[in-house]
């Protein structure tokens, strides 16, 4: 591993986590408006706002700490765990979506 790049994917890292706040507070703004969310759906898009950015940071600081005690390339797979989760997310909200649109 490169300090180089692990620096550069931490960067990046931290740039996404921005990407994600943003991506989550205006979708679940707009699906919260309608106000025919359940309790637990609710929950689920308030956490959201906060646990995708986070993965994020912590993401990037496992990566450094990796790279720190000597890790292999394959650390770099954990860049892609907020990545994952931006996939779920967006899954969930478009359910939502369309779930509110046929009420």
């Amino acid at each position: 591993m490169s300090w180089g790049w692990t620096i550069a994917g931490s960067i990046g890292e931290l740039m996404l986590a921005v990407v994600l706040f943003m991506l989550v507070a205006f979708s679940a703004g707009g699906l919260a408006e309608g106000g025919q969310l359940r309790r637990f759906e609710l929950v689920a898009l308030n956490l959201s706002i906060y646990l995708l950015p986070a993965l994020c940071v912590a993401s990037a600081g496992i990566v450094i700490g990796l790279q720190w005690r000597g890790g292999g390339t394959a650390s770099y797979g954990w860049y892609a765990l907020p990545l994952v989760a931006a996939v779920f997310y967006v899954w969930f909200a478009l359910r939502l979506g369309r779930r509110s649109q046929h009420r």
